[in-house]
């Protein structure tokens, strides 16, 4: 019978050994979240070529915004659990079952394979706006209740929750306006449509140091030596709301894991690759290597700490 039991053990186990033998043997297709030019595109085109070199096999970027991730969410899910079709996105998605009903687990249904990094970002006005701090845009927006609105790129974002939090911690009275991810929305802020917009650096950077937006703190451990003047959420007094997106690269639930293993040891290698750490960099990333056990500790955290401050703060899908 135990004889019995561990041929039959092996017989199940070893197509999925052969399997991770030859992966990969084809093209790999990994969906964001987001739209073109947005921080998860930005970071997995920066990955794409070491990764290609790794694996041996093309990294085609497929953005797919919209929906608040539900659609690119099901779109994954519905792909054989094959490791040719991978989701790469932000933390944010842990929130989603908060504030809204989602088709899926966001924990169960996903399997963390790696984590790639974690960004900074900018909380930013219109060069017009008479806010230059944190304590002076709520000072103004004080006095203009149900004037101001902000970008908000999606439910669940950090563009999103962390305004709520302001709103919540100070009593404003901001909108939400909102949008399918940030590039579009950075339109609008440099438009003075919008009055307020915490962005990930690398997209508007350019535009803080031509004056074409203000930044008036850094979301992120330490000041940027682009942005000296510039004083962190921390330094403002206002580091309790702070909410910043690390990127995470997923397969299905049922992926196996000799190939969970394959695809974390490319990631791995990646980020050790100089030039690659030099793009991420550069898009204002910090590249941060983890294990499969790693990862889902780190989003098992994170679904924990969303869920407990947007229930916390009574935080709706609305923005409200």
């Amino acid at each position: 019978m135990i004889r019995r039991r561990l041929l039959l053990g092996a017989t199940l186990v070893a197509p999925f050994a052969a399997r991770a033998q030859t992966y990969p043997s084809k093209p790999i297709r990994v969906i964001l979240p987001g739209p073109v030019g947005g921080l998860i595109d930005i970071a997995g085109r920066a990955i794409s070529d070491a990764m290609q070199r790794e694996l041996g096999q093309p990294w085609m970027i497929d953005p797919r915004p919209g929906a608040n991730g539900i659609m690119a969410g099901q779109m994954f899910l519905s792909a054989p659990s094959d490791g040719y079709t991978l989701f790469f996105t932000v933390s944010g998605i842990m929130a989603l079952p908060f504030i809204m009903k989602v088709p899926f687990d966001t924990v169960t249904d996903f399997k963390p394979i790696a984590m790639v990094g974690i960004s900074t970002a900018l909380l930013c006005v219109p060069p017009q706006s008479p806010a230059g701090t944190v304590a002076e845009f709520v000072a103004y927006a004080k006095k203009n209740p149900g004037k101001l609105n902000y970008l908000n790129s999606g439910n669940g974002t950090g563009a999103h929750l962390l305004p709520e939090l302001l709103k919540i911690k100070y009593g404003l009275d901001v909108t939400s306006i909102s949008y399918k991810g940030l590039p579009p929305g950075v339109q609008d802020l440099l438009a003075d449509r919008l009055d307020l917009g915490m962005v990930s650096t690398t997209l508007v950077m350019q535009h803080v140091k031509a004056g074409r937006l203000k930044a008036l703190a850094v979301i992120g451990p330490e000041r940027l030596a682009e942005l000296p003047d510039v004083a962190t959420m921390a330094e403002q007094g206002v580091g309790d709301i702070e909410v910043r997106s690390s990127l995470p690269l997923y397969g299905q639930k049922d992926l196996p894991t000799p190939i969970v293993e394959r695809l974390n040891k490319a990631v791995a290698a990646t980020l050790a690759d100089p030039d690659t750490r030099k793009r991420l960099e550069a898009a204002f990333i910090q590249p941060l290597s983890m294990t499969p056990a790693e990862a889902a500790e780190a989003m098992k955290r994170e679904y924990e700490r969303l869920g407990a401050l947007i229930k916390q703060l009574g935080i709706k899908a609305d923005g409200s």
